[in-house]
């Protein structure tokens, strides 16, 4: 049997939409073509819709994901992370592993359970890669948020995603903010998750005596949900101060593209994510900063969206709204 020893680990972590995904994505096509990549995928929501998206079109047997539904994967002293971690390692054996925590989860917790005694000689703890959106600095929801704070504080590398959305100034303003942490760490920049491969590159520089341990989790459940063979299930969550609910609908479901789109252009989360089956084929919407994207997929087991919002939001309502755009019929 081949025992995993010293597997080059990185974490990729920012916060709700900065493009964590898409830079993930963008590592796994440039990635040596013959390495085996492995991928843990934390994500706030209950369902589970990024590591669907990250293992379309990857090469059987080069990249392996496992996800960590349902809020940080570090709370409920560390389970759900090492469970799903050491299955993952079993199963693929890689030669690189990514991880990356929710944007509402606690990469020093993270890096702490890492480098614990457990996985000392089985992972080679290397660069924290934090992607920031130099616009929110600006914004006291991000700029004070404790976690928001941490991901810089651990980050080895900081790379300001999107630039090509900034102002002139966004820059010097995310590098005064970063004084002020105070954060003495090399700052990168690129657009749509551009990532380069030497950024992973070097030795963990986390110290776990810096940071304090998280609060305990307002979260309980931690397992993915599953479309039934018709209908659907949804689950609500909440942690540090935001609100989740998911659906998965069934396979059979088909929803009207445009009465899809328009429903969701109204909605103002602050963060949505969906892969639904329309009857324009498979479909993934993103909404990020008020701006709702929606592009073709080739396939996907089951039709799935998640919102996170700030503020408390009537599920049930958005619930009916859900169910009426969609049909059942056959696969």
């Amino acid at each position: 049997m081949q025992i995993v020893r010293a597997v080059p680990t990185n974490i990729i972590t920012g916060f709700l939409g900065v493009g964590k995904s898409t830079a993930i994505s963008y590592l796994l096509k440039h990635k040596p073509t013959d390495e085996v990549w492995a991928v843990l995928v934390n994500e706030f929501g209950e369902i589970g819709i990024d590591g669907s998206l990250l293992a379309a079109g990857q090469e059987p047997g080069k990249v392996f994901i496992k996800e960590v539904p349902g809020g940080c994967m570090c709370c409920a002293s560390g389970l759900p992370m090492q469970i799903a971690l050491n299955m993952l390692l079993a199963r693929s054996k890689p030669d690189r592993l990514l991880i990356e925590p929710t944007g509402l989860g606690h990469p020093a917790e993270v890096l702490a359970s890492l480098s614990s005694e457990h996985y000392r000689g089985v992972l080679d703890i290397q660069h924290t890669l934090t992607l920031v959106d130099a616009r929110k600095v600006t914004d006291s929801r991000y700029a004070q948020h404790d976690i928001f704070r941490q991901q810089l504080q651990v980050a080895d590398v900081i790379v300001a995603n999107k630039v090509d959305l900034y102002q002139p100034d966004s820059i010097e303003k995310l590098q005064d903010y970063l004084l002020g942490l105070p954060v003495d760490t090399p700052l990168q920049m690129t657009t749509q998750g551009q990532i380069s491969l030497a950024w992973l590159q070097g030795a963990s520089g986390f110290q776990a005596s810096l940071f304090s341990p998280p609060p305990p989790p307002t979260t309980q459940a931690f397992t993915e949900l599953q479309a039934p063979a018709s209908g659907f299930v949804s689950k609500q969550g909440y942690a540090d101060g935001m609100h989740s609910c998911g659906w998965v609908f069934a396979r059979s479901y088909c929803f009207n593209y445009e009465r899809l789109m328009s429903l969701m252009t109204g909605l103002s989360f602050d963060r949505l994510k969906a892969i639904m089956h329309t009857d324009r084929g498979w479909m993934l919407f993103n909404q990020v900063d008020g701006v709702l994207t929606s592009s073709e997929l080739n396939d996907a087991p089951d039709s799935r969206i998640e919102c996170i919002s700030s503020q408390p939001e009537d599920w049930q309502q958005l619930d009916v709204r859900l169910q009426s755009l969609g049909c059942r019929g056959s696969d």
